[in-house]
């Protein structure tokens, strides 16, 4: 299955994209949990990293020595709330926002 191109005319804006299916892949590392896939707003391919200890994740790792388990990075991802950053300023996205992206955000279904 293909995924439809990158829409880079869709203009800039806040949406609640609510709750997506799980195709979002998982990798995790000593650092924190990395979830990648499609901007459910604009096809635009978005990576968040979440750091071991921030909001959301804090207190489901006990070592910043050991990779997260699966069943860890399972509950980070379903914690979260994210937001596009396919690294593309849609037109009219603000100059302070703090993703670079369409506005859209959305959480991702277990």
């Amino acid at each position: 299955m293909s995924t439809p191109p990158h829409n880079q005319d869709l203009p800039y804006a806040q949406v609640d994209a609510g709750l997506v299916n799980d195709t979002f892949q998982v990798t995790a590392d000593p650092a924190g949990v990395t979830v990648t896939g499609i901007c459910p707003r604009c096809d635009g391919r978005t990576s968040t990293t979440l750091p071991l200890g921030i909001a959301g994740t804090k207190g489901l790792f006990s070592s910043k020595d050991r990779v997260p388990t699966p069943a860890e990075q399972a509950d980070a991802k379903a914690a979260e709330t994210f937001f596009c950053e396919c690294g593309f300023a849609h037109t009219g996205q603000p100059e302070n926002t703090h993703f670079e992206g369409c506005g859209a955000q959305w959480k991702v279904k277990p």
